[in-house]
């Protein structure tokens, strides 16, 4: 039983800190579990725990047993508990709803028609049934075979209302076909006796003659009438007979003598010519079966019950799986599902086979079909003691194992304590070496290498150490120091590439070469394979030597008695002391080097001091810290002040207010990305006066790559910004004549050529009215009338492009939206318009430039980019207009672009200028072109000044 759980929230004292105690109740004393709001398990002390058991039989003398929801089922059944088929589904349905987690009412009644078949009796078995349940309304039925669905379906609405109807054991035939309502739900059979047929003429290819064995019963008939209707397409081929009119004894007796080659196929006996009853599964079919000198195979409306008796088996309904879905069904129903929510099953057959039967006949069960279920199958030996078996063999192997192990376990501990011991000393070697040579004096490194060689050489049982440097080109080894044995050839005096080509490519490359046998060596390393047999190598390993991650050298340890196993352990501990050797020596040479290039820098800052004093530009260098190192003499005249105050940060004390923030941003993030700037700004003179400046800087770094700060140059470029802004104020006016004459045409096209041609319309139309009739004349007066009204629609659209009246009176947004919507019409393009916070009153300057640049962005492109949709933008930030034009066509190169002959982007950027503005061009080869202007609130059409004062 599942254990009766409570969940109680205790008032005193817990119930403040918001636990919760959980009791469980099973056979044998309460368990308790106290979990605190957060989620962590506590284990309490015993006398918490007897309080609280105390507490919890209080509450359950006081509440008292749990009381499950009552359910009651009707189970209304064919046939009796004689029949084994009722017995079967009645022992599934039972066990499926004693899980449930109600009280189940189960009640069961049988119409018992083999015994009762008389309609008269049969009604007044239904009468009593209803009478019987008219006051206890059952919460679902279950009806177990036709006559109990047939009843249901023409008496549910009348006495059963709102019942569901759970139905098995049953075929649509046998029930008329009905129509059923949302209140039925179940399990149709699906007989097919035919796959039955043809897995018994596939184990019994011989067959010629097919018996036929049936009853008289009304169930009887209608299982015949199953099997001819079947066996019609194979009277041709087989002769079929059907014996299904006699008694018992005779059909027994006729069974005995039946001719060679024949099968059976039991259609069940219910009831026999002599009007003898019979129960089909346990008394007709096992006479039938023992009678009979022929293979007998159950057919029509057979089932699993049928199997066991002497049939052989075959495709039959599975009355286990019937009761399954039966009560499933049921238990769903009970659970709140509706029934017309529950599809109906359509067959729940299987194939099923008696083991004994085919071996009665001779048959072997290879040609049985996939998944089929054989019965009475007698296990094998090894089926019935493979688990003894295996486990005593896994016993042994897992001893066996064990011993192994041991044994394993016992040398590897041998192995590892002589390798411990080793390692130790080697790693006591080599920090000895690395704490020696931290403080050791350059002028005793080299010595102190070949006596540590010999140290190695002796430990490590090699035969020759050697550290090598790779040429200036790299293609030879020449030998820095070295140790050999006594007797071992020395080291060469070099090494040329071509001698070891892949030993020197793979040293080059940062790894590390080793060779522990001459034949592990590939094919491609036959230079090597060479160049070690003639000089009697047997292993050999060498390590690359890096200084600031290049590298540029080896130490190669050579074997010429013994092969040597380079572990991983040991190469990275010869890595250790090649590092610590290469590093001594890197130490040693950069203080020679230091030496050498102390006088060289004194020298060459000299010299640079020289030529910067004397060049016609501003030179300033800076650290690492972004502060002002030095100043030339060029920038302390233009500044008139001393050298002092224009380091660190004072160089920029003289930039214009209005340009310093921008200028030391400018700076700051360059610096930061180590890349080269380029500024221009306001600088202060010595009288006082601001002249604008060009300062370009480039970082520089020192010989060994470091980051070392920058320099700049700075010039004086105001003739310059006076001579651009002359420039702008020509653009300025050139644009303003361009406006001013563009208004004058579009009035003159609007007012006077527009108005000329809706005259000459109007007269066209008066003709047309004055001529006598004539359908040709009248067509060609109307056609040009037509052509009159189209030139004045492209003149008036002409109008609104050199001149918009929308712009000046309804402002940007519509002038543009209305822009894009006659463009789009004209050259049959799809344009999106999207616009927000857009202010109607803008300045004029603005709203006309931002409306030209729309107009040429969108015929730039219609004419080059390819495609036929486009997306325009107007958006108001918060301090500026931005206008975005989109297209998804070929893309361009905006430099190639402005290059070009083409005045579009030139004139863009020459309006965008006299407001301030920016133009910016965003293009990928196929993937399209953004260009976006943006203009400040602020703006007005005029140029900036210079700003000198």
């Amino acid at each position: 039983m599942t254990p009766n759980v409570e969940e109680v929230k205790l008032v005193s004292g817990l119930a403040n800190c918001g636990w919760w105690t959980k009791f469980t109740r099973d056979e044998g004393w309460p368990s308790v579990r106290c979990r605190p709001a957060g989620g962590r398990f506590w284990i309490w002390e015993p006398t918490v725990v007897v309080f609280l058991t105390l507490i919890w039989l209080v509450f359950q003398a006081i509440a008292g047993p749990q009381t499950k929801l009552v359910r009651r089922v009707l189970i209304l059944n064919e046939l009796g508990p004689a029949s084994p088929a009722i017995n079967l589904i009645d022992g599934e349905i039972r066990a499926r709803l004693e899980r449930s987690p109600y009280q189940i009412e189960l009640y069961t009644e049988s119409l018992e028609t083999t015994l009762f078949p008389d309609p008269a009796i049969q009604k007044e078995f239904f009468d009593s049934y209803i009478r019987k349940y008219r006051d206890r309304k059952p919460d679902v039925i279950i009806a177990v075979g036709p006559s109990p669905v047939h009843f249901l379906v023409q008496s549910h609405e009348k006495f059963f209302a709102d019942i569901p109807i759970v139905f098995c054991v049953s075929t649509p035939e046998m029930v008329g076909n009905p129509t059923l309502d949302s209140s039925f739900t179940g399990v149709w059979e699906m007989p097919d006796f035919t796959k039955t047929l043809e897995v018994a003429l596939k184990l019994l290819p011989s067959t010629r003659h097919i018996v036929v064995v049936g009853g008289v019963s009304p169930y009887d008939r209608a299982n015949e009438a199953i099997i001819k209707d079947g066996l019609r397409r194979y009277e041709t081929r087989f002769d079929v007979t059907y014996l299904t009119d006699l008694d018992m004894p005779t059909l027994l007796e006729r069974l005995m003598r039946l001719a060679k080659n024949s099968i059976i196929l039991q259609a069940g006996i219910s009831e026999d010519a002599a009007g003898t009853r019979y129960i089909i599964a346990t008394q007709s079919n096992p006479m039938v079966a023992q009678a009979a000198n022929a293979p007998v195979f159950p057919a029509g409306d057979m089932a699993d019950v049928d199997v066991g008796q002497g049939a052989i088996g075959g495709y039959l309904t599975s009355f286990t799986k019937e009761g399954e879905i039966a009560a499933e069904d049921a238990e769903r129903i009970l659970n709140g599902d509706k029934a017309k929510d529950i599809p109906i099953i359509r067959g729940a057959n299987a194939y099923i086979f008696d083991l004994r039967a085919l071996r009665r006949w001779g048959i072997r069960g290879g040609g049985l079909p996939r998944g089929s279920i054989v019965l009475n199958r007698q296990p094998t030996f090894w089926e019935l003691y493979w688990r003894y078996g295996l486990t005593g063999l896994l016993l042994f192997l897992a001893q066996a194992l064990l011993i192994l192990a041991l044994l394993v376990q016992r040398a590897r501990r041998k192995r590892s304590e002589k390798s411990l011991i080793w390692r130790l000393e080697f790693e006591s070697l080599v920090s000895d070496l690395s704490t020696r040579y931290i403080g050791l004096p350059e002028n005793k490194v080299d010595a102190n290498i070949e006596q540590d060689l010999a140290r190695l050489g002796e430990f490590l049982e090699m035969d020759r150490i050697t550290l090598f440097e790779f040429s200036r080109d790299s293609t030879g080894l020449i030998p820095t120091h070295a140790w050999n044995a006594p007797g071992v050839m020395k080291a060469p005096s070099s090494i040329e590439a071509k001698s070891l080509p892949r030993w020197r490519d793979k040293i080059l490359g940062g790894n590390v070469s080793l060779m522990s046998r001459l034949d592990d060596l590939p094919e491609e390393a036959s230079a090597e394979k060479q160049y070690f047999r003639e000089r009697g190598i047997v292993s050999a390993a060498s390590v690359p030597l890096k200084v600031g991650g290049e590298v540029t050298g080896a130490i190669t340890f050579v074997s010429t008695k013994r092969q040597v196993s380079w572990t991983k352990d040991l190469v990275n501990q010869l890595s250790v002391i090649g590092d610590i050797f290469c590093n001594a020596l890197k130490r040693k040479r950069a203080t020679e080097a230091l030496l050498v290039a102390q006088a060289v820098v004194f020298e060459s800052e000299k010299r640079f001091r020289l030529v910067a004093n004397t060049a016609p530009v501003m030179i300033r260098m800076t650290g690492i810290d972004k502060l002002c190192t030095y100043v030339n003499q060029g920038w302390l005249e233009f500044s008139g002040r001393p050298t002092e105050s224009e380091l660190a940060s004072g160089w920029a004390d003289g930039i214009h207010p209005d340009d310093l923030e921008r200028s030391l941003k400018t700076y700051t993030q360059a610096f930061d990305r180590r890349e080269s700037f380029q500024m221009e700004y306001r600088l202060r003179r010595k009288d006082g006066v601001y002249r604008w400046i060009f300062d370009k800087g480039v970082p520089r770094f020192n010989a060994d790559g470091s980051f070392a700060g920058y320099i700049g140059s700075a010039i004086d470029i105001t003739e310059r910004k006076l001579a651009e802004e002359a420039l702008s104020t020509v653009s300025q006016k050139l644009i303003e004549a361009q406006e001013q004459e563009r208004s004058r045409i579009a009035r003159e096209l609007h007012d006077d050529i527009n108005q000329q041609l809706a005259l000459l319309a109007i007269n066209l139309e008066s003709l047309k009215q004055g001529v006598p009739a004539s359908v040709e004349l009248a067509q060609r007066i109307g056609e040009t009338s037509k052509q009159i009204a189209d030139i004045g629609k492209d003149i008036q659209a002409l109008s609104h492009r050199l001149h918009s009246p929308k712009l000046e009176y309804l402002g940007l947004a519509a002038a543009a939206k209305s822009f894009c919507r006659e463009f789009s019409d004209q050259q049959k393009v799809e344009i999106t318009f999207h616009s927000e916070n857009i202010p109607k009153e803008l300045p004029k300057e603005i709203s006309l430039c931002l409306f030209r640049v729309l107009q040429e962005a969108l015929q730039n492109a219609t004419k080059h980019s390819g495609s036929r949709q486009f997306q325009v933008s107007l958006r108001g930030r918060t301090n500026e207009i931005e206008l975005t034009v989109h297209d998804s066509g070929r893309g361009l190169d905006p430099e190639e672009a402005i290059k070009g002959r083409g005045l579009g982007l030139t004139s863009m950027r020459e309006r965008l200028k006299l407001v301030n503005g920016e133009l910016s061009i965003h293009s990928q080869l196929e993937r399209g072109t953004t260009i976006k202007a943006s203009v400040p609130f602020s703006s007005m059409a005029k140029s900036v000044g210079v700003g000198i004062s």
